[in-house]
């Protein structure tokens, strides 16, 4: 039976490969389902920049949907389109059931539209659908898994919730690149991280003024 290796240490700024390895080391040489799980979905966000599989990131970016008369566009001799503006698009953070995820609205003006629509000249898109195009990323559980974290979670724990972090951050940055991104808002995963970190903090408080009043006896349910 593989062995935990207590003198496996981390990276400054560790990959997810790293990440993955040094919690192998740490945990008798696997990787448990939950954990495997939330990182799995880091790593396909990671991958929405470098891999050609279809996803609601390259969705948004396919020129062919962009209005083109809108955004004072047009296709060269050779195929190739150019545009004077980029679509204009909200960003929203989010965690729902599901875990944390990155959503995206185009505009109707200044209006942010949230529903199908095909053909209509006020948003930078020919067909805008909710359904393949607004949830751009999705970490699986991320949630509960911050929340395992402060129960008994360890340092790679904490090391794949801080590159969660920093993936959504490189997606976000390069949407701005390539879209006129107007507002970014909701809840970010550090936001959700700081607040799980300050109820486990109070958590603690309560039970040593506990254990102060009553003793020894008194335990964290």
């Amino acid at each position: 039976m593989p062995k935990a290796n207590s003198k496996a240490s981390l990276p400054a700024n560790p990959t997810l490969k790293e990440i993955n390895w040094y919690k192998k080391q740490i945990n008798w040489g696997e990787l448990p389902p939950f954990y495997h799980m939330v990182a799995s979905s880091i790593g396909e966000t990671e991958g929405i920049l470098h891999h050609g599989f279809d996803n609601a990131v390259k969705r948004v970016l396919h020129k062919p949907n962009w209005n083109l008369q809108l955004l004072g566009g047009y296709e060269d001799e050779h195929g190739v389109i150019h545009c004077e503006e980029k679509p204009k698009v909200a960003l929203h953070q989010v965690f729902t059931d599901r875990g944390f995820e990155l959503w995206a609205f185009p505009y109707a003006k200044n209006v942010k539209v949230d529903r199908y629509m095909k053909d209509n000249s006020l948003i930078g898109f020919n067909i805008w659908d909710p359904h393949s195009m607004k949830t751009l990323i999705r970490i699986n559980q991320l949630h509960k898994f911050i929340g395992f974290y402060f129960e008994r979670g360890d340092t790679a724990d904490k090391a794949l919730i801080l590159h969660a972090h920093k993936a959504v951050h490189k997606v976000i940055a390069f949407l701005q690149a390539q879209l006129n991104i107007v507002s970014i808002d909701g809840v970010t995963i550090k936001d959700f991280y700081l607040m799980c970190e300050k109820d486990a903090r109070t958590s603690s408080d309560e039970l040593d003024l506990a254990r102060l009043k009553y003793g020894d006896d008194v335990k964290k349910e």
